[in-house]
C-alpha cells in the first residue's frame, strides 16, 4: 500500500514540473538575436520529446484515509530581457537601415515662450437712462350696428361708417393776361345835328390786351387799349389808341370764382373826323371796374365787368383848348389766361 502511494505521488510531481515548464515556455519572450544567429540557436537547442502520458493511479480501497499531496514546488520567477546596449550619440536611429536612409536625426528647438497678452477690457458704458413710456391710450368704444348677419348668426357685426378722403379744392391760378372788349359812350365834337343843340351821343368799341405782372391779392395792370367808332369804318369815322394802368384786388379763395375790382386811368391820341376832315386831338379817362373771372380749367378763364368811365377829349378851337367829356357806364368781356 506505501508503494501505491508513492507511485501516485511521483506522478502527480512530474505532471506539476511538466505544466509549469510548458507555461515558462508560453510566457518567456524570445530571445532579441540576429536572422543570422536563430538557425544556429534552434539547431543548439534539443526539442523536448512530449511528455508520456502517465496512467491514473488505482483507487484506494474505500477503508484507508487518503494521505494529502505535498504542494507543488514555486514557479520560477520569469528572468528580465538583458538591457541593450545604448549608442553613443542620443540623435542615432536605433534601425540601422532607418539611420541609413534618413541620417542623423535632428531635434528642433522649442519656440521661445510668448509674453502673456492681455485682453483690455471694453470701456464702461454710461448707464441708459429709462424714459418712462406713456401709458396705451384706450381704443375708442365701437359701436355695434346690428345688422340682418347677426340676427341670422346670432354673432354680433361691426360696422364703422365710411368716410371719404378729404379731396383738396379747385385753385386757380391768379390772371396774368387778359384779352377782353370794352363798350361805352361818348360824344360828337363841332355842330350838333339835334334840334336842342346838345351834342349828339357817339358809340365806342375798344378792344384791350390787359397785362398783369403783380396779381396776389392786390393786382396791378397795364392795358394798352385800341377804339373806335361803332358802326363807322376807320375811314369815316372817329377812333383812339391809349395806354392805362390798373391798381385793384381779387380774392382767389372761392375756387372757380375769383372777384375784383380796380381803379385805372389812362392817356392816347384820339382823332376825330369833321366836314371830311382830320383833327387830331388828345384823348385820356379814368374809371373803374367791379366784375368777376369764371375759372372754366386751372389756367383759363371768362371775365364779366362793369364800371364807371369818364371820357376826356381835348382839342384845340379858335385859338384855344377846349375839352369835352362825359360820365358813362361801360361793359367789358374777355378771356384770359
Amino acid at each position: 500500500m506505501t508503494d501505491v502511494r508513492r507511485a501516485a505521488a511521483l506522478a502527480a510531481l512530474a505532471v506539476t514540473f511538466a505544466a509549469a515548464a510548458t507555461a515558462r515556455a508560453q510566457t518567456q519572450p524570445p530571445p532579441f538575436d540576429t536572422p543570422a544567429e536563430k538557425p544556429a540557436l534552434q539547431r543548439q537547442q534539443p526539442v523536448a520529446p512530449p511528455p508520456a502520458a502517465t496512467p491514473p493511479p488505482a483507487a484506494p480501497p474505500p477503508t484507508a484515509p487518503r494521505a494529502q499531496a505535498a504542494p507543488p514546488p514555486p514557479k520560477p520567477a520569469v528572468q528580465p530581457r538583458p538591457p541593450q546596449a545604448q549608442p553613443d550619440d542620443a540623435d542615432a536611429i536605433d534601425d540601422p537601415k532607418v539611420s541609413r536612409r534618413l541620417g542623423t536625426r535632428m531635434t528642433v528647438p522649442p519656440p521661445p515662450p510668448q509674453p502673456p497678452v492681455t485682453a483690455t477690457p471694453p470701456p464702461a458704458r454710461p448707464p441708459r437712462a429709462e424714459v418712462a413710456a406713456p401709458p396705451p391710450l384706450p381704443p375708442p368704444p365701437v359701436q355695434p350696428i346690428p345688422s340682418t348677419t347677426e340676427v341670422e348668426t346670432g354673432m354680433p357685426t361691426l360696422q364703422r361708417p365710411y368716410t371719404p378722403a378729404a379731396e383738396h379744392g379747385f385753385e386757380p391760378t391768379l390772371p396774368r393776361l387778359k384779352l377782353a372788349l370794352r363798350r361805352f359812350d361818348f360824344v360828337q365834337i363841332g355842330a350838333s345835328e339835334s334840334s336842342n343843340g346838345v351834342a349828339a351821343p357817339e358809340t365806342f368799341n375798344s378792344i384791350s390786351v390787359d397785362v398783369y405782372p403783380v396779381s396776389r391779392i392786390v393786382r396791378i395792370g397795364l392795358s394798352t387799349a385800341f377804339g373806335w367808332q361803332s358802326g363807322k369804318w376807320l375811314a369815316e369815322g372817329d377812333y383812339f389808341a391809349t395806354q392805362s394802368v390798373s391798381l385793384g384786388a381779387q380774392y382767389g379763395g372761392l375756387g372757380r370764382f375769383v372777384p375784383f375790382a380796380e381803379a385805372f386811368t389812362g392817356v392816347g391820341y384820339m382823332r376825330r373826323l369833321q366836314f371830311d376832315r382830320t383833327i387830331p386831338t388828345a384823348f385820356w379817362q379814368f374809371g373803374a371796374d367791379a366784375g368777376v373771372e369764371v375759372y372754366v380749367t386751372k389756367v383759363g378763364f371768362l371775365s364779366l365787368a362793369i364800371g364807371y368811365l369818364r371820357p376826356v377829349n381835348g382839342f384845340a378851337r379858335r385859338q384855344q383848348f377846349t375839352t369835352v367829356f362825359v360820365d358813362t357806364w361801360s361793359f367789358k368781356v374777355g378771356v384770359g389766361i
